[in-house]
């Protein structure tokens, strides 16, 4: 029998879409993207836009954007939603709303209101996080609200950019995340799907967005032309892998899908990833992540001889020319010498299969000192087995000293993430699959890191998924990354230097020899935008003044710092602990 027969069959005897298969919950679930404009802000065009996704069939759950000309009252939602109550109630659906709530104190909310089949009020949550400019009171509470298929982790606006919300909501067992967003005074898209990639795929959940369209063709920003760029459409459904299963592309209406919640895919690696996606989990201990947790202060750091650095990434793909133990890596020593001829002040190989316990390898050793010494540059090398950690990325001075060494943490974890102050930046490091684990990121930049390296053996599910994580690391923290990775699966799979927007700056060839580099000042801050210009261009009636709102806010150098200063750490405190949730992802048995 047909899915939609089973699903029409089961509403005729009373029964949920969500009960369509034994012991799975499979939703249909709505998504709307309401068009921008005045003409569109009233609660008769929002209706009718949850009646067209009603339309499509029965329904578990319909999410609509954040919706500033519908409002409510603390305490008096019943009322003032009864519209959008009856609706839930005639169709039989959850209903997501989100809009301003006026609190008994006179303080002014924003607000996810959730509705359930019977039209009562299942759930609400304030949204928490605000970033420059904002002007909302924010909620205490990173809830999840439960509903008759499962929980939902709820998220509004700039919520999104914190990556902390999701993860406190996925370990309390959100099943979809959601975020309702309303169109920003400048409208910065370009960074958005990496991010909606990762939060799917770090917290093991469906996602859902809900967005606006502008009427017009879609245009992006041009701050110096006066232009904060349309509304970008594209409301989505997506699944644990954070891949788009109905999205509404630029344009409003709404996009539906059919999502099985407990659908998963057998995987024979040891390492249990039971998604569709072959990567990896924190199999270590969390506490390591304990200032993603605590109050923050910028850190100090120390007076740098310079700012400026060339960053080289050097890259080579055969296998048999990875060092191991009890060799000379004669390719390795030969990539370093033409690392040389680029004049740069580090160097970053990939991840090898070495130890430091023979005399070859200690002679090895030596003759790395030895290049670092001659080109007066810093050099780091992953995969170095010793003091019984696997896969440690160790670090030589321009002096051709050892003076830092990290663990891989993924495979087993460690008490606490180190940072290194070299003599032009402060630097992190994460091996290979620790790129999975977006908490290590997080904690290098709050401890000061500006540049991240990433020592890799990495292919995961394919290069380019790789390296969209990768982007998402340096766009949530706003550092710089360099990865150098094996070559040797998909063409997609490159070794990367990424800027603090997420744009891929220098990539190696494909399966060749060879040497990237970049040249960073890191006094060079990302940019955001807050407050208003003191001249506003002037709203013209056609072509792009047409797209001008008169309210263009300030280009301001310090997007990380003020970023991090916003975050709420008093509401994280589930996230450097274990719990049901993060061993539903670990192996029955430990394999390392």
């Amino acid at each position: 029998m047909k899915a939609t027969a089973v699903m029409l069959m089961l509403t005729l005897l009373g029964g949920s879409p969500a009960m369509a298969q034994d012991a799975h919950r499979v939703l249909t679930i709505s998504t709307l993207c309401l068009l921008d404009g005045a003409e569109h802000q009233n609660a008769e065009y929002l209706v009718g836009m949850i009646e067209q996704a009603a339309a499509r069939g029965p329904h578990d759950l319909i999410v609509a954007p954040f919706t500033p000309f519908v409002s409510c009252r603390e305490g008096q939602e019943a009322t003032d939603l009864a519209i959008f109550a009856a609706l839930a109630r005639e169709h039989s659906t959850n209903l997501a709303l989100a809009m301003p709530e006026s609190a008994a104190d006179g303080s002014v909310y924003y607000t996810s209101v959730v509705l359930g089949r019977d039209g009562a009020v299942v759930g609400k949550y304030r949204k928490s996080h605000s970033l420059a400019g904002d002007s909302m009171a924010l909620g205490d509470e990173l809830p999840v609200i439960e509903v008759d298929f499962g929980r939902l982790g709820l998220s509004i606006t700039s919520d999104f950019y914190f990556p902390e919300v999701y993860t406190v909501e996925a370990m309390q067992g959100a099943d979809i995340l959601i975020w309702q967003h309303s169109p920003e005074r400048f409208r910065e898209h370009s960074m958005w799907p990496p991010l909606l990639q990762a939060r799917s795929l770090d917290n093991h959940c469906h996602m859902v967005t809900a967005m606006y369209a502008d009427p017009r063709a879609y245009i992006t920003n041009r701050h110096r032309y006066g232009m904060q760029g349309a509304a970008w459409g594209r409301s989505m459904i997506m699944n644990r892998a954070g891949v788009p299963v109905a999205d509404t592309a630029y344009e409003d209406g709404v996009a539906t899908a059919i999502v099985d919640l407990d659908r998963r895919k057998a995987d024979p690696h040891p390492f249990y990833e039971a998604e569709p996606l072959f990567f990896v989990n924190c199999m270590g201990d969390r506490t390591a992540f304990a200032p993603i947790a605590q109050p923050w202060q910028p850190p100090e750091l120390p007076p740098y001889a310079k700012r400026t650095a060339r960053v080289a990434v050097g890259c080579f793909w055969a296998e048999g020319q990875m060092w191991v133990k009890d060799m000379i890596p004669e390719t390795m020593l030969r990539i370093l010498d033409e690392a040389a001829e680029v004049n740069p002040d580090i160097v970053l190989l990939s991840e090898m299969a070495s130890h430091d316990d023979t005399p070859i390898q200690r002679q090895v050793f030596e003759m790395v000192a030895e290049r670092a010494r001659a080109m007066n540059a810093w050099i780091i090398i992953g995969g170095i087995d010793d003091q019984g950690h696997r896969s440690n990325a160790w670090v030589w001075n321009r002096q051709g000293e050892v003076v830092f060494r990290e663990p891989i943490y993924w495979t087993e974890g460690f008490p606490e993430i180190g940072v290194l102050d070299t003599d032009f930046a402060r630097i992190g490091l994460h091996t290979c699959g620790d790129a999975w684990i977006w908490e290590m990121d997080r904690t290098l930049a709050l401890k000061g890191a500006e540049i991240i390296f990433d020592p890799s053996q990495m292919w995961g599910p394919d290069g380019v998924t790789n390296e969209t994580m990768l982007r998402a690391r340096c766009i949530d923290n706003g550092v710089w990354l360099a990865c150098a990775h094996w070559n040797t699966s998909d063409p997609g799979l490159r070794s990367l230097i990424i800027d603090p927007y997420g744009k891929v700056r220098a990539a190696s060839e494909y399966q060749a020899e060879g040497v990237v580099y970049v040249d960073i000042d890191f006094d060079e801050q990302r940019v955001y935008y807050a407050g208003s210009v003191a001249e506003q261009p002037a709203v013209g009636d056609a072509g792009i003044p047409s797209y001008f709102t008169g309210d263009l806010p300030e280009q301001l150098p310090g997007w990380r710092q003020m970023m991090l200063q916003h975050r709420r750490p008093e509401l994280y405190g589930i996230i450097p602990q274990h719990n049901e949730v993060t061993m539903r992802y670990r192996p029955a048995e430990w394999p390392f």
